[in-house]
């Protein structure tokens, strides 16, 4: 059984990379430029900063609760 699955999976792979030299020449990939990608970048680490900020805020709430509920004072 074995066998049979690795011989899918080569024969698979043998078609996905035809197909995908297929893609390859019938459309042109275009890269991105590199003022486009620090763009990208610069707005991806903006969404880290927020989401770290929103993630710090909720453990201080839940450490609030913690301590009330576990009969500590904040």
């Amino acid at each position: 059984m074995l066998v049979f699955i690795i011989a899918g999976a080569i024969i698979g792979s043998f078609f996905i990379e035809y197909l995908v030299h297929l893609f390859a020449d019938n459309y042109e990939i275009e890269w991105d430029s590199a003022e486009k990608i620090s763009k990208d970048i610069d707005f991806a680490q903006e969404i880290a900063t927020a989401m770290r900020r929103t993630h710090r805020e909720s453990e201080r709430q839940m450490n609030k609760a913690f301590k009330v509920a576990s009969g500590g004072h904040c």
